[in-house]
């Protein structure tokens, strides 16, 4: 075996991002799951440090990043997300010791899991004992810092975290999403995401999307399907031709899925859920796709902050919207007003809040 190579760290500061949101293609390439692109990914390449990003290894007394040729990368700074193995958190109190700055992003309420969702299964103690929830409260509580993408997220972990928690709300790159065109035609009601990673969510629509189907007033995507996951046609009770689907593709492509004309973003009343941010909303937004949306947490704060934007707590409810929606003149005047909104909540924001907090935590915040 080719002895690996080990870099040392220079004058410039390198973070490093390792994420468990990383998940390998058809190719076997390394890709960005979803979380860990909104979260680090996107990142990359716009921020003032050298940012490497890879797999988290353990050499001599700290960490390092481990970069697809095998070479170990010295970092002053590990960002890190979604990593819940036993003794992690023993090895950030030492490479904290050591001088490196031990950053970790938390996005999910995962003590909040339905046991429906499957990463319940994959990050529950009795299913999973080397990599689980128990760990990760460990992880979390050994850091120098906690990034939370949601309040939700900060209120609930600060009674066991003991360092800084700062709330760093999800951006997104508007720019590379297309404005959707309107037309007259008969429009789609559309969802995007992963079928298996929900707490019966798309369970809530099922007195609603298959009655405006058969109706006629209306057709119904899934962007996101994979052959993996519960089709859609079946938690609706609809016949698969009756549910248009776009495959799943990896993050870099994904606003490639986003070609519906109304889309929607049910959420279960879970602890989970209410601790969710509202980037698919932004998504949305940034697409000039009018959304509807449940009256969760950072979904109602985002439509009181913008002041545009639809919830619904019932079926009778979410009809009403969809009802409305169906004139193209009405999507396109509220999509147009929603990407303009999507702007304050951009990437180039985002970047420089991120950039902000390593700055002050690399002089001793």
């Amino acid at each position: 075996m080719q002895e690996k190579k080990i870099t040392s760290s220079s004058t410039t500061q390198k973070i490093g991002f390792a994420s468990g949101d990383r998940v390998k293609d058809h190719n076997g390439k390394e890709q960005w799951g979803g979380s860990g692109w909104a979260r680090l990914g996107q990142y990359i390449g716009r921020l003032d440090d050298i940012v490497v990003a890879g797999t988290l290894v353990w050499h001599e007394d700290h960490f390092y990043i481990k970069e697809a040729d095998d070479t170990l990368v010295d970092v002053s700074i590990v960002v890190l997300q979604r990593l819940m193995h036993a003794n992690l958190a023993d090895h950030i109190y030492k490479a904290r010791a050591y001088g490196q700055i031990v950053i970790n992003d938390l996005d999910d309420w995962y003590w909040g899991l339905s046991p429906s969702n499957d990463a319940f299964k994959s990050s529950h103690p009795k299913t999973n004992p080397n990599e689980n929830v128990n760990h990760y409260k460990g992880v979390i509580g050994a850091s120098d810092l906690v990034i939370v993408s949601t309040s939700y997220l900060r209120d609930r972990i600060k009674s066991w975290v003991t360092c800084p928690i700062v709330v760093l709300k999800n951006t997104i790159d508007v720019d590379r999403f297309t404005p959707l065109e309107h037309t007259a035609e008969v429009p789609r009601i559309g969802w995007v995401g992963s079928t298996s990673h929900r707490s019966g969510d798309l369970e809530l629509m099922r007195g609603v999307i298959p009655q405006l189907v058969r109706s006629g007033d209306f057709t119904f995507q899934h962007s996101g399907h994979s052959a993996h996951s519960p089709a859609v046609h079946k938690l609706f009770k609809l016949t698969e031709d009756e549910v248009f689907t776009v495959p799943l593709v990896e993050s870099t492509l994904y606003p490639s899925s986003l070609t519906m004309n109304i889309g929607i973003a049910p959420l279960s009343d879970t602890p989970f859920n209410h601790a969710k941010s509202d980037i698919k909303l932004l998504e949305y937004s940034s697409s000039g796709i009018p959304w509807i949306g449940s009256p969760r947490t950072a979904y109602r704060e985002l439509k009181e902050e913008w002041g545009i934007g639809r919830l619904a707590k019932n079926g009778q409810q979410w009809l009403k919207h969809f009802n409305e929606l169906k004139d193209p003149e009405v999507r396109a005047l509220e999509g147009t007003a929603l990407r303009e909104k999507a702007w304050t909540r951009d990437i180039s924001i985002g970047a420089h809040a991120l950039q902000q907090v390593l700055n002050d935590i690399s002089i001793g915040c």
